[in-house]
């Protein structure tokens, strides 16, 4: 089984808790990638059906015992009183140990969504934020600042951090639907991985737009242009510096996030496809070397359409939507 995040706990009794929440977590997701794996429930044979019955079975044994016995710990948990300061272990990402058929089936959707969620270089936006931050907060510490052109200096640079921080646009925040069972589609928890890392980021560049527009625009806007009405300007400035900085690492968290559901949806090295339907699912871009496997009517047209990928001995790429028509790669 792979690796979920979990706390640390003290006791053997939180230590099984979690143990349980994860095992039923992953039995339903193994359920839910099997069956949509095969594009739908699959004729079973008899020695399938028997084990599919069995694995249900446990699953819905499990599933309420583990949910009202984890309901009670969160009631606890969250009361503040009772917090202690163990960390979170966090897990390399969800997506890893999904069935690879099921990631290449739904690879279209998947890349759509990663790209809805970075649609443009978050980290380098903030950068240029910051960069415009230092030179107002120069300007607003220089001593000649009863001059007219050193006060429109001010106002205009502070206008300009006010456009770029506009322009820094986060994709709209969503009512992601929550699944009966802890078993989670593949592109529910696609989407769930991208967004949990998207709310922080929003918050931070939230607080620092309200600090630029709400205090720093308005004392910059005062009738009278002086020291005196730039009282605290420079404490303005300095929380909008955190806020930023902060904002610009999460932002690099979130580019991670997005090249994981990239990554999860590209490489299948040493993966086994033989299985998978492969009819309108674009291929273009889909990494993969000599343990590959690839369905019998599929293999020659994807070496045709393959090149090798640079940097990575034995590896191939796909490089463009295979035909007959592609000059192929030596693998």
């Amino acid at each position: 089984m792979s690796a979920d995040p979990i706390h640390d706990h003290d006791g053997p009794s939180d230590f099984l808790a979690t143990l349980l929440a994860s095992a039923h977590q992953q039995v339903g997701t193994a359920v839910i990638d099997r069956l949509s794996a095969q594009g739908g429930v699959p004729e079973l044979r008899d020695p399938d059906l028997a084990l599919d019955r069995m694995l249900s079975a446990a699953h819905r044994a499990t599933g309420s015992e583990v949910t009202e016995r984890l309901n009670r710990e969160r009631a606890v948990a969250d009361d503040p009183r009772n917090r202690h300061s163990s960390q979170r272990i966090v897990a390399p990402g969800p997506l890893a140990g999904r069935i690879a058929s099921v990631r290449l089936k739904h690879r279209r959707e998947a890349l759509r969504l990663a790209h809805a969620y970075w649609p443009t270089d978050f980290t380098t936006m903030i950068r240029k934020a910051l960069m415009t931050l230092g030179e107002l907060s120069e300007l607003i510490e220089a001593d000649e600042l009863q001059a007219e052109d050193a006060w429109g200096e001010i106002i205009g640079v502070a206008l300009l951090l006010k456009r770029e921080l506009a322009q820094i646009v986060l994709p709209a925040s969503r009512e992601l639907p929550r699944p009966e069972q802890p078993g989670t589609d593949y592109l529910t928890e696609v989407e769930q991985f991208l967004d949990s890392h998207v709310g922080p980021l929003r918050q931070d560049l939230g607080n620092a737009k309200q600090l630029l527009t709400g205090e720093l625009v308005c004392r910059l806007d005062a009738s009278e242009r002086g020291a005196e009405s730039l009282l605290g300007a420079d404490m303005v400035v300095q929380d909008l510096a955190e806020d930023l900085e902060q904002a610009h690492g999460k932002a690099q968290t979130l580019r991670l996030v997005v090249a994981a559901v990239e990554r999860a949806s590209n490489n299948f090295v040493g993966e086994d496809l033989s299985r998978s339907n492969l009819d309108h699912i674009p291929l273009k871009g889909v990494r993969w070397d000599a343990g590959t496997v690839w369905p019998d009517e599929w293999e020659a047209w994807i070496r045709q359409a393959s090149r090798p990928a640079g940097g990575e001995e034995g590896v191939l790429i796909i490089a463009s939507e295979p035909h007959s028509s592609v000059v192929s790669a030596d693998a």
